[in-house]
């Protein structure tokens, strides 16, 4: 634990490295660019499918707030609004030569419902859920050095609800790119167990993964930063995490 003084409001900088300092994985928006059909395409998966005649959208998108609003088969408690059903999302991008080796992650804030991703026709991933975030990670089936394809299929047929849930991918997407040893995602977690008018104690729980074939001395280090970006409490940890384990 540490204390941090509280006459401003302090963050918290975390750095995790095998045997180096490593800087934190910072999240690329990945929200615009991409393309939408409803309805069924046994092939959407595929890279040669041809989507040039589908919609193009950013993110978030809902694809039945458009309507038609009133349906008589809709239900009133969902907002009149034809939100069961499926659809397809795709998005091209390009992944560079020089990050091969790292590995490629997505967050999903919300895809309603039941998501199953595909990257370059592999499947990747998915959740069964439609209101919780979730996250993969796709480095299998990346292609560094080209284009890659990764494709979303959402269906809310059989998702049940008592308010509209909207339909497809309504929150915001994010791709990481981060070195075999790193945070996952979500791996940091604060508390301040005591907190006066001066000061606070700040714990710090951090989980560090080690995809690599072997053990790997890791240095962790966490500083608490005041707005200033000057250090006010530094805590740095070295640890032996075995191959494969976080």
């Amino acid at each position: 634990m540490n204390r941090c003084f509280l006459r401003k409001t302090c963050q918290l900088l975390i750095f995790a490295g095998a045997l180096a300092r490593l800087a934190p994985a910072s999240p690329y928006d990945f929200n615009f660019g991409w393309r939408f059909a409803p309805g069924e395409h046994p092939d959407a998966a595929a890279v040669a499918f041809d989507d040039s005649e589908w919609e193009a959208v950013d993110l978030p998108h809902d694809w039945a707030i458009a309507g038609p609003f009133g349906a008589p088969t809709e239900q009133g408690h969902t907002g009149k609004l034809p939100w069961q059903g499926e659809g397809w999302y795709r998005k091209t991008f390009h992944l560079s030569e020089a990050d091969k080796g790292k590995r490629l992650q997505f967050i999903f804030d919300g895809v309603m419902a039941s998501p199953k991703v595909y990257l370059n026709g592999q499947a990747v991933g998915g959740w069964i859920y439609g209101y919780n975030s979730f996250h993969l990670d796709a480095t299998e089936a990346a292609r560094f050095g080209g284009d890659n394809v990764l494709a979303v299929h959402a269906d809310t047929r059989r998702h049940h609800s008592r308010w509209y849930p909207g339909a497809g991918i309504y929150r915001k997407v994010s791709m990481r790119l981060v070195d075999p040893v790193h945070i996952p995602v979500w791996g940091v977690f604060v508390t301040t167990p005591d907190v006066s008018a001066d000061q606070a104690t700040v714990q710090v729980a951090v989980e560090v993964a080690n995809t690599m074939a072997q053990g790997q001395d890791v240095e962790l280090q966490s500083t608490i930063l005041d707005p200033d970006g000057q250090a006010v409490a530094e805590v740095q940890t070295t640890l032996t995490i075995p191959a494969g384990k976080t």
